[in-house]
């Protein structure tokens, strides 16, 4: 015959002040660990949150770059396309002039829709943001340091220069000036 176990019940007897000080000091270990660890957990989101801003803009930048390239190729063909329609040779070939300027168009629109916009130089002061000084030239049409002739149109994207204007810059020339010798 087994014994009956008779279930044991364990009432917690007063603690005595030695062991409520330990649970206390336990106790508040336990919350600075805590908050160490939350400050801890802030710190990481922080960091993250930057690195991820960091990233993304770091991959827009590099977006960007690609795509001013592209826009800087496409210039290069317009400029391609305006030096071939000032060939008299080809504008004795009516359909292939009309099918040239027709491709010149749709460029032109790709680049108006992605907003590059030309910008006129002669006759403007010249800016070295805006001009690139290929020549100067002796002048009595336009004053110093202006630009007198446009080699190569310039162009602006998202307002910022995407190429300069290769531009002639005039040189003023003074009227001369009569000496009276009569003095």
């Amino acid at each position: 015959m087994q014994k009956s176990r008779k279930p044991v019940t364990h009432y917690p007897s007063q603690p005595d002040t030695a062991s409520k000080k330990t649970h206390a000091s336990q106790l508040d270990e336990l919350r600075a660990a805590l908050q160490e660890k939350e400050a801890l957990c802030a710190k990481t989101l922080a960091e993250f949150d930057s690195y991820r801003k960091r990233i993304a803009k770091d991959g827009n930048a590099e977006a960007k770059a690609l795509i001013r390239d592209l826009l800087l190729d496409l210039v290069a063909v317009q400029d391609s396309f305006n030096r071939a329609f000032q060939s008299e040779a080809l504008k004795a070939e009516p359909q292939v002039y009309q099918g040239m300027r027709s491709i010149q168009r749709q460029i032109h629109q790709l680049l108006e829709q992605r907003g590059v916009m030309s910008f006129d130089s002669a006759g403007q002061p010249f800016n070295p943001s805006l001009h690139e000084a290929v020549d100067t030239e002796p002048s009595r049409k336009y004053p110093d340091a202006t630009v007198s002739r446009e080699i190569e149109k310039g162009y602006l994207w998202e307002g910022k220069v995407l190429r300069a204007a290769k531009v002639v810059v005039a040189k003023a020339i003074l009227p001369s000036v009569r000496v009276d010798k009569r003095v």
